[in-house]
């Protein structure tokens, strides 16, 4: 329980963890979860809340959590630092499209420097954003993302931790605003600098705005200055009237009124084409990444997750076992023989997962009892048995699942209702259980001869053919 004391995962880092541990049980065969799964079977919760819970048991127990913990501390470190990277790199854009004051400030390369690149990956964000692509985050959210990881990484269980953060966000289609609000938080933290450096050096020093041309005339810029101080002009910026735009054109701007005018028109047109649409994008990708964070769920129908849920939610709880525990089941009769077990040989599937190809090709005159997953069809089948109880009994259950109580009772209590009863482990040892499976089987009476590993042999069992022992 370290998990829930040691290292606190908020409830998203819970679910990418459980994520991560799933692609490594994936890749690398599954964790010996026993005792985990033991845990939360004591525990209440629907599916979802069992497979995070034995994903945080797992993961304190194989130093996952740790990376967890240790990626989300070396990200926000990363991201502070980027930050004040940006707020000073935008500082030092300012003074340098503005010089020492030796020189007039060109209006329009002051303006390109400072805007320039920001407008062009506004663009190139906006692109990607409506072409759909799962990681349109943009290229600074992707690149903090790539320096998280690498200095996250102690463990090639780390690869798992970075696969699974991508893996979960993309598929709940939030990845584009986890590193768009990223993206948009470091322009909007260099955009601040540079307008800091703009009014910290405007207020220090004596600026003259110029304009130059070869082929342009000044009406141009007349209306150029027009159209791009419109929108600064309505929140209370001044804009250059054409008197001072021609003005500036023909000569430095060194009256008082032409300076403060070009001054605020800059100031004006980084702040609203700048600071303003990335203060807002930010503040759209974090709310929308906050919402959809909150409504993430595990896609229980990946591989892994449904093979779990069969094993956390407990066969008990499903078909209705609700009795206190008796300490040992009344198992079959030592001869193995019921009185009047004489009907047709019978074959009968106990919660096997969908898919699992029930019921199989039976010999003939072998009744096929389908697959038991609920209480009422438990007590449809025991009652069909004390009727015609039949003179073999074939239990089939999956060996990738745990054994459970309410598997190894049900067993116990239609064996005593047939002639002679086997069990049947499907699957193999594909989930580990096999041994387990054995070992509770023996407990109710179900020794090793009356446990059967392949297909053939239960097939000539059922006809009758050898003892059905083991793979003999």
């Amino acid at each position: 329980m370290r998990a829930l004391d040691s290292i606190r995962l908020t409830t998203f880092e819970s679910r990418w963890l459980a994520e991560a541990i799933r692609l490594r049980e994936e890749a690398a065969g599954p964790f010996d979860d026993r005792d985990a799964v033991a845990g939360v079977r004591a525990t209440d919760g629907g599916v979802e809340e069992r497979i995070v819970h034995r994903a945080l048991l797992l993961g304190e127990r194989e130093g996952m959590v740790g990376m967890i913990a240790a990626w989300r501390a070396r990200s926000r470190l990363v991201l502070m630092l980027a930050s004040a990277v940006a707020l000073v790199s935008g500082f030092g854009a300012a003074l340098a499209v503005l010089g020492d004051g030796t020189r007039a400030v060109n209006v329009v390369w002051a303006l390109g420097g400072l805007l320039g690149v920001h407008l062009l990956s506004l663009l190139l964000w906006g692109v990607g954003l409506s072409l759909g692509g799962r990681d349109a985050g943009g290229a600074l959210g992707r690149a903090w993302l790539w320096l998280s990881a690498r200095l996250s990484r102690a463990g090639p269980a780390a690869v798992y931790v970075a696969k699974a953060l991508v893996g979960l966000l993309g598929r709940a289609r939030l990845l584009r605003w986890w590193l768009g609000a990223v993206t948009h938080g470091l322009w909007l933290a260099a955009l601040c600098g540079a307008l800091v450096g703009l009014l910290a050096t405007l207020s220090a020093r004596r600026y003259g705005f110029a304009w130059e041309t070869t082929i342009l005339s000044a009406d141009v810029f007349v209306h150029l200055v027009r159209i791009v101080g419109w929108l600064p002009a309505q929140v209370g910026f001044a804009v250059p009237d054409a008197e001072h735009v021609r003005a500036s054109g023909a000569a430095v701007a060194v009256d008082e009124a032409a300076r403060i005018a070009w001054s605020s028109w800059l100031v004006g047109c980084v702040t609203m084409y700048g600071i303003v649409p990335r203060a807002l994008l930010w503040a759209m990708c974090l709310a929308l990444w906050r919402v959809g964070r909150a409504r993430l769920r595990l896609d229980l129908a990946l591989p892994g997750y449904a093979v779990l849920a069969a094993r956390l939610a407990p066969a008990s709880e499903r078909i209705g076992i609700t009795d206190a525990d008796p300490g040992r089941f009344a198992g079959p009769r030592a001869d193995g023989a019921h009185p009047l077990g004489s009907g047709s040989p019978l074959a009968v599937g106990l919660e096997l997962p969908a898919g699992a190809g029930w019921p199989p090709a039976l010999p003939a005159g072998v009744r096929d009892a389908g697959v038991i997953d609920s209480r009422a069809q438990r007590k449809r089948l025991v009652g069909e048995l004390q009727v015609d109880p039949p003179a073999r009994l074939l239990v089939a259950c999956d060996a990738r699942q745990t054994p459970d109580r309410g598997s190894l009772e049900l067993i116990a209590e239609l064996s005593r209702h047939a002639g002679d009863c086997r069990v049947w482990l499907t699957g193999g040892d594909a989930g580990g259980h096999a041994p387990h499976w054995r070992e509770s089987l023996d407990g109710i009476g179900m020794t090793t001869e009356r446990v059967i590993d392949t297909p053939a042999v239960a097939m000539d069992w059922l006809r009758g053919v050898g003892t059905g022992a083991g793979n003999d």
